[in-house]
């Protein structure tokens, strides 16, 4: 996935405007973050990069960008076994 999908997956998953969301924003600081978005975030990463990130792995990742590098690397190195 690149990061305009990402970015679109977020932006629909934080119910925001088209476009408003960049790599460099803050997860926690985004409106709409709640429990609930907490979990919606961990369902997509799971559906859509066939990932498990554990809540204390996704925390470790600030920034949207943190977490689109991590869920990149991580899918890099499933391909490498």
């Amino acid at each position: 996935m690149d990061r305009t999908e990402f970015l679109r997956q977020m932006t629909e998953l934080f119910d925001l405007d088209e476009g408003s969301l960049q790599l460099s924003h803050v997860i926690e600081d985004t409106p709409g973050w709640s429990s609930l978005t907490f979990l919606g975030l961990i369902a997509v990463i799971d559906e859509s990069y066939h990932t498990t990130i554990k809540p204390r792995q996704l925390l470790q990742c600030p920034t949207f960008g943190e977490l689109y590098h991590y869920l990149q690397s991580s899918r890099s190195s499933s391909l490498v076994t």
